[in-house]
């Protein structure tokens, strides 16, 4: 933490980047590092290859971003949420030193500075308590956008990785401000029509395995289209896959230009499988409950590989499994 602060007081100009295909944990973290930075006197930048998703513009600041990479000249940069530097798609400056902010088990430590825990909640937790540590006094605006990175990312409090700290974290958070009806309303209460109608071709195709165990579905070319939606619509979507009763293992396969994103769900019950273990065998990686991976080829080939992996996975997790008496 000691580097990480030096890092960010000794910076004039800094810039921070969130992840391609945005989550509300990378966007929630960056602004809320960001204005607190700026409270310092800093000169802050917000920079993500995609556009913030409508659903999360809600938050202060959030129009301050740029779809253009950090300039060479700025003193540092500062990467939240993702754990390798091909997640933020476009190329990072060379010069400056690089902080990475990260709670990702499959992050690679690419930073100049890393402050990468896999134990937390989220990385706005994480950013949380960069901001304590740097002295900063707390607004609204900077605890909304940390809330919303921690609910997202704990799905309301109710994923196993929800501990004592991010509890005692949103409770902090709450005190100092944070609108809970504001994102409740706009992340979990607002879906676009269209959002809809594209889970709806998703849903048509549900598919179940292994007594259930394993469920997936896939969004093809042209259904956005079709169902005049954008690609952020899909977000949220495999979470609803993996409510199916009896699911250990959930996938939603969504195929894009040239390339299949695999987004992977996994259950703790057993038999219990690491979502961050079976992407990593497709050069993705994440979380042990939530994962995912981007394979460039054939919709049909990379299904039929990545469901064979998944298979194997979950036959492993059963000869692991404790046997009841």
């Amino acid at each position: 933490m000691n580097e990480i602060t030096a890092a960010l007081h000794g910076a004039r100009r800094i810039a921070l980047v969130s992840h391609r295909d945005p989550d509300p944990d990378t966007i929630g973290s960056a602004l809320a590092l960001g204005l607190g930075l700026e409270s310092l006197g800093k000169r802050v930048s917000w920079h993500c290859a995609d556009p913030v998703p409508e659903q999360q513009r809600f938050l202060h600041g959030s129009e301050r971003f740029t779809q253009e990479p950090p300039p060479e000249d700025v003193d540092l940069v500062v990467t939240v949420d993702f754990g390798s530097v091909d997640r933020a798609k476009f190329a990072l400056p060379s010069r400056p030193k690089l902080v990475n902010i990260d709670h990702h088990a499959s992050n690679d430590n690419f930073g100049t500075a890393n402050l990468v825990d896999v134990t937390a909640a989220a990385s706005a937790e994480l950013v949380s308590r960069v901001i304590d540590a740097l002295g900063v006094k707390w607004t609204p605006e900077m605890a909304t956008a940390a809330l919303v990175g921690i609910m997202t990312d704990t799905g309301s409090f109710q994923f196993p990785s929800t501990d004592a700290r991010a509890l005692e974290r949103a409770a902090r958070l709450r005190e100092a401000g944070a609108d809970l009806q504001a994102i409740t309303y706009n992340i979990f209460r607002n879906k676009r029509f269209e959002a809809l109608k594209l889970w709806g071709f998703a849903f048509a195709r549900l598919v179940r395995e292994q007594g259930g165990q394993l469920v997936w579905t896939e969004i093809r070319s042209g259904d956005i289209e079709r169902a005049e939606a954008r690609d952020e619509d899909i977000s949220g979507l495999v979470e609803q896959i993996a409510r199916s009763s009896g699911m250990r293992v959930a996938l939603l396969f969504n195929e894009q230009s040239g390339v299949v994103k695999v987004s992977c769900r996994t259950s703790q019950w057993e038999p219990s499988v690491d979502a961050s273990a079976l992407m990593a065998r497709f050069a993705g990686g994440g979380h042990v409950r939530a994962a995912g991976a981007l394979i460039s080829g054939d919709l049909a080939d990379i299904r039929d590989r990545v469901l064979d992996a998944a298979r194997a996975a979950l036959d492993a997790a059963k000869t692991r499994a404790p046997v009841s008496a």
